[in-house]
């Protein structure tokens, strides 16, 4: 099991990326893990800690938090220490430390109380932030209600509410309430900084239309056409794209769902940056590669007539992603289970790639 675990996480560029995957393939792989475990979700997330670090008490100690299931199969945390250790500045940067961990203890080593640390206010913003981390490795729901009740305050100094978005995207949040709240707090935070954002805040902005996406409902979808224009200080337009393709990529789109405003939209990004006057490396090619992905991920009627005119350029780095892109969405709505392989939107995706011949990677 722990070599299939590596096999799955190599090459994975981001942690959020390796915990969504690993949570895949944990519910797939459910009777190989002891029933004492429950939900696979805290399993994942351990797992993945381990595999990328995550601070224990501090920046300098070189403590790292993880969990894993001991001989009963209950499901324990405990320390590793690294020989070299190494802060890791981002939630989603995938760094990795090349040295190996050495276990230095079952349980903890003594440290700061980081729930109180995280909650005063008057605290530096570096150890303030330190400790949220710390406290999301050690009692993730908790520290995920604190960031909500934190990003419902009017009037966050910049960068303690940067801080707080960042930490959004690797919390959980379990409560539809909780998830209502985080939800339209990003989406007003995204709109506010897209306008104003000072020099260097793109990254919050895109951290924050990620998490706002993953828990928008699939009826709402709609509410990210207004990032789709290119207006204010950020550049949304491809971000935007991605995230129309995330909030379908657990289950297509039901036949009844209005999604019209949506294709329209997305269909104009595709027509346009497929234009071989246009088309060209970098960003051109990925906002038109996002928009084919929204098409299929929106059961669009245009997703074959988009890919023929993607194949027509003769950019063969573009169409072998483009191909991946289509794919990965097709597998991930295969095993969605439910009702997924009777809409249109999976018949219809399924089928085009079949006639083109993109029926796997290695075709």
């Amino acid at each position: 099991m722990s070599e299939a675990i590596v096999d799955l996480l190599e090459a994975v560029p981001s942690r959020k990326e390796a915990q969504k995957r690993l949570r895949a393939w944990l519910e797939s792989a459910r009777d190989a893990i002891p029933e004492t475990v429950g939900s696979v979700e805290p399993l994942a997330n351990a797992i993945v800690a381990i595999v990328y670090g995550r601070p224990y008490s501090g920046r300098s100690s070189g403590h790292y938090h993880v969990g894993g299931i001991d001989t009963a199969g209950r499901f324990v945390t405990g320390a590793l220490k690294y020989e070299d250790s190494q802060a890791h500045e981002d939630f989603d940067t995938g760094s990795r430390l090349e040295k190996p961990a050495t276990l230095v203890s079952a349980e903890a080593p003594p440290g700061r109380n980081c729930e109180d640390v995280a909650r005063a206010p008057g605290a530096n913003i570096d150890k303030r932030v330190g400790a949220l981390r710390e406290w999301m490795g050690q009692d993730l729901q908790a520290a995920s209600r604190f960031i909500v009740e934190e990003l419902s305050r009017p009037g966050l100094a910049g960068d303690w509410r940067d801080a707080l978005v960042f930490a959004a995207e690797n919390a959980h949040f379990s409560t539809p309430d909780q998830r209502a709240i985080v939800s339209a707090r990003l989406r007003q935070l995204a709109l506010e900084l897209r306008e104003n954002a000072p020099a260097g805040t793109e990254h919050v902005v895109w951290s924050a239309m990620r998490r706002f996406a993953s828990l928008l409902p699939a009826e709402q979808a709609d509410s990210l056409l207004e990032f789709l224009e290119r207006r204010g200080a950020v550049d949304t337009r491809m971000v935007a794209l991605q995230c129309i393709a995330r909030v379908f990529e657990k289950e297509p789109p039901s036949d009844i769902l209005d999604r019209d405003a949506l294709m329209r939209r997305v269909a104009e990004y595709a027509d346009k940056f497929l234009d071989p006057d246009i088309f060209a490396g970098g960003e051109n090619s990925a906002i038109a590669r996002n928009a084919v992905a929204a098409l299929a991920a929106l059961g669009s009627a245009k997703l074959e007539g988009c890919i023929q005119r993607a194949e027509a350029i003769g950019k063969r780095w573009f169409t072998a992603r483009l191909k991946g892109d289509l794919l990965r969405i097709l597998e991930a709505w295969s095993i969605s289970g439910g009702n997924g392989e009777g809409t249109s939107a999976f018949r219809r995706l399924r089928e085009c790639l079949a006639r083109l011949g993109w029926a796997s990677l290695n075709r």
